[in-house]
């Protein structure tokens, strides 16, 4: 008796279905918009928005010359909310169906096929890649395990810079890059901690503020349990208790009322003892920063001359290359470094920018958040402006990634270059070396007893 034939199931019909119209795909040119935006994405992490919170602060008036640290606090401009707001829920989006899925997949693949920095795909091959996860996407059973096949496919080059961006993320990316932060709850932006969230700035009038809450305070513990299994945001209204470490070494017990929050990111900069500017930067994906330290700069310079600038990148994600040759052009001018693709190589060309600050004592903070572009920035400075770099080594991830806009309103991050300094040096897994490592923690200071900070101010006398 010959036995039935076996039915296919959701797999091998989806396989059979893939090399037919993968064949038919591609014969016809990629139609997807690429948005060439050269831009260099931290380390290890998944998204830059899932680790760093970003600072935002405001200028603050001069202070008197004083022989120790002036005693300041930033004050971020930020407006808090107080009137209990509802949250928009993300537009829906219908289903994609199996020739917009057979598009994205294939916009995905070649995009890598044909960009990526290395030709090898990292010992990856590509090809085979396609032939297991072609058939997989096309399976999947929504559209979120869609996206999630497509992302795993890019994870496979584990370079730690490439990524798949779904569509219903891609808006908190844009959000980020035009200068605004906005959130629902306590009015604080942090930075995630092995042992809790460093308080980075307070919103004046926010909840956090009225609590008396400060920059360096350190959340511990969130509604009872580890930081780590809690979450400071949340709907309007809603209560959430805290415990909150003080650099001093108090601590308190907070219960505290979430409310909308919304303002913009900008840099700190303050004048220091001696004329020293101090410029805190806390990312370079906010596509006018440079514009805006540019500004601040030349207000202090009207104000009297200066003797030096500290120039702080600790935790900075990096960003737009624009906004890396704008901070530059402060103090250095020509080639800079040049970088490296699959095409040659493009040098990095600075022009010079007003307030001329070249000849200037300039010292530079980095810790290992210190990442990207911002690393560059460090090492360039070193290098050609003389810059004593004051810190640990920064993280060591320096390709450029470029943005592809997906079809359906994806976006894919693809790793296209890498950057040697002038003496053709590459600080890829290595990172800026610093001329002096301080032996305490920053994170444990208050600003205005900030160690790191004392130690440029002492170097630069």
């Amino acid at each position: 008796m010959i036995a039935p034939p076996a039915r296919e199931n959701r797999q091998q019909t989806a396989r059979r279905a893939y090399e037919v119209t993968m064949q038919a795909h591609m014969r016809q040119p990629i139609t997807h918009r690429v948005r060439f935006i050269p831009v260099p994405l931290a380390g290890s992490m998944l998204m830059w928005l899932a680790v760093i919170s970003l600072i935002a602060c405001a200028m603050q008036p001069a202070p008197p010359p004083s022989p120790t640290m002036p005693q300041l606090e930033p004050t971020p401009t930020m407006q808090s909310v107080s009137t209990p707001v509802s949250v928009a829920s993300p537009t829906p989006r219908p289903p994609l169906d199996a020739t917009l899925r057979q598009q994205i997949f294939t916009e995905v693949w070649t995009t890598i096929n044909e960009h990526y920095l290395d030709p090898t795909f990292n010992g990856v091959d590509w090809n085979a890649a396609r032939a297991e996860y072609g058939p997989r996407a096309l399976a999947a059973e929504d559209d979120d395990t869609f996206f999630a096949v497509i992302s795993g496919m890019v994870r496979l080059l584990r370079d730690d810079h490439s990524r798949f961006v779904p569509p219903q993320a891609v808006e908190a990316e844009d959000r980020l890059t035009s200068g605004r932060e906005e959130q629902v709850g306590i009015g604080v932006t942090t930075l995630r901690l092995a042992d809790g969230l460093l308080i980075q700035n307070v919103f004046p009038a926010s909840p956090a503020a009225q609590a008396g809450l400060r920059p360096r305070d350190r959340i511990v513990a969130i509604d009872g349990r580890a930081f780590t299994l809690g979450s400071i945001e949340g709907p309007p209204g809603s209560r959430v208790r805290l415990v909150v470490v003080q650099p001093e070494g108090g601590a308190l017990e907070l219960e505290l009322v979430r409310e909308r929050v919304e303002g913009r990111i900008e840099p700190l900069v303050l004048r220091l003892p001696n004329d020293i500017a101090y410029v805190s930067i806390s990312t370079l994906w906010v596509q006018d920063m440079h514009e805006q330290v540019a500004a601040a700069l030349q207000r202090l310079v009207a104000e009297r001359p200066l003797r030096g600038v500290i120039l702080d990148l600790r935790s900075n994600p990096g960003g737009w290359r624009d906004v890396l040759s704008g901070l530059l052009g402060h103090f250095v001018i020509g080639e800079a470094g040049y970088f490296i693709s699959r095409k040659g190589e493009t040098p990095l060309l600075v022009t010079a920018r007003e307030p001329d600050l070249r000849g200037l004592r300039l010292a530079v903070l980095i810790d290992r958040g210190t990442a990207s572009y911002a690393e560059l920035l460090a090492a360039i400075l070193q290098r050609e402006a003389g810059a004593i770099v004051i810190g640990t080594p920064s993280a060591g991830n320096t390709e450029t990634i470029y943005a592809y806009e997906i079809t359906g309103g994806a976006r894919l991050w693809v790793a296209q270059e890498n950057f040697r300094l002038t003496d053709g040096s590459d600080l890829e897994g290595r990172g800026v070396q610093p001329d002096v490592q301080p032996g305490k923690d920053w994170t444990r200071f208050r600003l205005e007893a900030d160690p790191w900070i004392r130690a440029a101010l002492e170097l630069m006398q």
